[in-house]
């Protein structure tokens, strides 16, 4: 019953992390550039891919530009893009961050991070959306955070005779 029994010291650590990290994140992790920083870059699409079938990421490479990725939320945002996309010789415009490079595990090419994409004059995704979209996941981070702190606290409580680590 060793399992049981640390399940609310790794409640509250889990808590306190999540919360930590929406406080305090800022500090630590890069959170999208403005505008003002980012590149505009146009061309043609050589080829794209998504990097499974159910995943959110669409990798795509821009002739005599280079390799790009958009990094969403969600699986059905992912499929739109890559519809957009997925035709050869699409004429496409992105905003990059080429500050940032990301390469995947076993891949032949390092992709740059997007955060608008008009394809063909027709806005797939803009940059404010990309922003909305991130600032709606961080508010996540500190409920998951509180329901870990509380829930831990309740369990440990409820059930405090019967833990290791006694008050």
């Amino acid at each position: 019953m060793f399992k049981a029994k640390i399940i609310p010291a790794l409640g509250l650590l889990m808590g306190v992390f999540f919360l930590a990290v929406h406080f305090f994140g800022d500090r630590f992790l890069e959170l999208i550039p403005s505008k003002s920083e980012l590149v505009k870059i146009s061309g043609e699409i050589e080829w794209a891919n998504r990097a499974s079938k159910r995943g959110r990421d669409v990798r795509f490479k821009i002739k005599e530009a280079g390799t790009f990725v958009h990094n969403g939320f969600g699986s059905s945002l992912a499929k739109d893009i890559y519809g957009a996309l997925s035709v050869v010789g699409t004429n496409v415009t992105v905003l990059v961050d080429l500050t940032e490079t990301q390469q995947p595990m076993a891949h032949e090419y390092s992709y740059n991070p997007v955060y608008e994409i008009i394809a063909n004059g027709v806005v797939v995704r803009s940059y404010e959306e990309s922003v909305a979209s991130e600032n709606r996941g961080a508010l996540l981070f500190p409920w998951v955070g509180l329901l870990l702190v509380v829930g831990s606290i309740y369990e440990y409580r409820k059930h405090r005779k019967t833990y290791w680590f006694k008050t």
